[in-house]
Parts: C-alpha cells; structure tokens; sequence
C-alpha cells in the first residue's frame, strides 16, 4: 500500500522544468511548491501478522485494543504496552544522516550541489521528539505527552503508563548521489532545495537497513536536510524474514528538515519529524482502519473528504487544504524554537463525545485548536 493522504497534495499542480534544469522560486513560490508535497504512508503489515502472538513475529513492543463507530468495530495496534498495565516503554531509534549529493544539475550539467544532514540530525536530536519540553500537561518527549494524553482516562489508575524514546544512536553519513534522472534541483535567493523520487529515497532506505544489521525493535529514521522525497516525509512498514526463522517487523521513518530561517514555519524544522513520529506511535504498521474522514474544520470551505480511511494523526490537519487552518505550535528547548505540527488524537477519529482524552482534548499539543470530532464521509 502506498498513499499521500490529503487532498492538498494530490490536487497541487507544478510545471514541470526540463530535466536537470534548476527551477527558480520566489519565498511565496517556494512555500507553496514544498508545502504541495504533502506527507505520505507506504507498505503495510497485516493485523494477522503484527497482532499475532507468534513468537516468530519480533518487533517494537506493541498493543491491539479497539473502538466502536456506528456500530462496527475498528481494531487498532498502537506502540508501548497496553495502557492498563501501567508499564512504561522506551522505544530504540538510529537515525541515519543521508548526505545528499546532486550533480550534473543547470543548463551545461555542470551545478553539483551537496547538502549536509548533520545540523538537521544535531536539532532533531535537540528537539522535544527526544528531550524533555513543556506541554500542556506536562513535561517530557512529544510522543509520551501526546500518548499520555490520548489513554489519561484509560490506563493504570497511578498514570505510571509511559511512551518514551531513548536517545538515539546516530549513525555515520550515508553519501547518496542524486542526477537528473533520479531527482530536481530548485533555487530560492541563494539557497538551494532538492527533491528526489520516493521510490528512489525507498530503495536507498530499504538497502540501508538491510546491510546495517540492525535489531527488530529499533525504529530506523532516515534524515535529509532541505532535501524532500516527493514528500515531506514519510514512514513505512514492512517484514523482513531472517536466516533464523523469525520475521521481522521493521519500522521506518524518512523525514526532510528545512531551514525555519528560509520557509514558513508551518513546514520548518521539526514539523515533519512530529507529524512523522506521531503517526508511527498510532499507526506503526500502516494498518489502523478507521471510518472515512474530512478535513478539519467543518465550517472552512475548502474541507472535503479525504479519501483516506487510516488513523494517520498527521493528517486531518496538516496534510490537506484546510492546513493554514492549523499553525504550528512552538515548543522550546534550550531556547531553540521547535515548530511542531498540530496532530489529532484517537478519539477524534472514535467519534467520542465527549472525548475521552485528558480534559476532553482531540488535538496535541494545542489542545484547543479542535472541538469537535471528526465528520464522517464515505
């Protein structure tokens, strides 16, 4: 399976330069042509494999539970142990730097640009997705805050129940060449974007895991900066058998960082990795089926359905035409202004009234940008 959920991205149009040409942009050109790609799910695991109690089948730790909507009931599997049992998780991530290199590039093939991942990868590292920060209901990592916001009301009575991540081993750079066959370049100003084939970003990712002999709970997150891959980002799943016999359920995560000092903060810094990670959390394996949805709010014009029926928390409101809708919220640390996307919780795609999350909230970390849950379409 592979989808770019959101109307946004699907309906966008962009004139398509001769290959190898360098597409030149103004600041408002450029925030609509990057901002166009969207976020995108691919792969997908059966529930009969990663719901399986099987033995063979190893992976992050993870939990099956279920909601009821207009009378049928929708399965989910979700990361960390079942929120009841009060037992906290601390989920492994490596984050491989990719080191784009773009050549034969302009009128005479003779523009290489290289762009380097490791100031992306040192932010990401110094962001609130792996270090403590403040939120509504707390202090800690983005995906623990929102997670213990979305089961406040249903797991253990002591909330001892917890989502958090380790700190991440950074890997050494991997060097990827990229040609006009394989991706564009574009020009802003004096600073340069690139964009490479998802399918291309896939293959390399996918090579990448296999020789880097990595465990099966270790989620693997690929980092480029101000390089896209027909997508802002995207995180995937699929399995893997071993010599031994066991099958592996490997989880990745391709995120893009772009410069907040060259676009607009709706798609800056770590507006991409949030919405990435927070969609992983809930939706891991690509495989939660939830009732079709539309676009956040019901009163603006522009929202129609989505055409997607997965618990991508992601995307009602960033992933579609109502997203100018939904600024994102800066959270800080160590004074650096992070700008994390708004995502909606669980019982926002449930239906609930009232919700069940803490204080009743459908969205994080705003908490206040949604008030009603979602409106079903066919």
């Amino acid at each position: 399976m592979f989808a770019v959920a959101g109307a946004w991205a699907q309906a966008a149009t962009t004139t398509v330069p001769p290959k190898g040409a360098i597409r030149s942009l103004s600041a408002a050109e450029l925030h609509s042509y990057l901002k166009a790609k969207g976020y995108a799910a691919r792969g997908g695991i059966g529930h009969d494999v990663s719901d399986s109690s099987d033995s063979r089948y190893r992976g992050l730790v993870h939990f099956t539970q279920s909601f009821t909507f207009g009378g049928v009931q929708y399965p989910y599997t979700m990361l960390g142990h079942p929120p009841r049992s009060g037992k906290s998780a601390s989920l492994r991530t490596v984050i491989v730097p990719l080191r784009m290199h773009f050549v034969g590039f302009g009128p005479a093939g003779n523009v290489n640009v290289d762009f380097d991942p490791m100031p992306a990868v040192n932010n990401i590292v110094a962001s609130p997705m792996f270090q403590n920060a403040g939120f509504a209901n707390g202090v800690g990592q983005f995906v623990d805050m929102m997670q213990r916001a979305t089961f406040w009301n249903k797991m253990d009575a002591d909330h001892e129940w917890h989502l958090r991540m380790a700190q991440p081993v950074v890997r050494a750079p991997v060097d990827v060449e990229v040609t006009p066959e394989t991706g564009t370049l574009s020009q802003s100003g004096t600073a340069y974007f690139g964009d490479v084939l998802i399918d291309f970003m896939d293959a390399e990712a996918r090579t990448i895991i296999q020789v880097a002999g990595l465990d099966p709970d270790e989620m693997v997150m690929f980092v480029t900066d101000n390089v896209t891959a027909q997508a802002l980002g995207y995180h995937s799943a699929y399995t893997v058998a071993n010599p031994d016999g066991s099958v592996t359920l490997q989880t990745m995560i391709y995120t893009s960082w772009l410069d907040p000092a060259l676009v607009d903060p709706i798609i800056a810094d770590v507006s991409t990795i949030n919405h990435e990670m927070g969609e992983w959390a809930n939706d891991p394996f690509t495989n939660n089926v939830v009732p079709g949805w539309a676009f956040p709010p019901a009163s603006d014009p522009n929202s129609g359905c989505s055409g997607s029926n997965l618990l991508e928390v992601g995307d009602p409101e960033g992933n579609g035409a109502t997203y100018v809708d939904f600024p994102t919220v800066v959270v800080p640390v160590g004074g650096y202004p992070y700008h994390l996307q708004d995502l909606v919780m669980l019982p926002w795609f449930a239906g609930e009234v009232p919700s069940s999350a803490q204080n009743g909230w459908y969205d994080f970390p705003a908490t206040n940008y949604i008030t009603s849950p979602t409106v079903v379409c066919p």
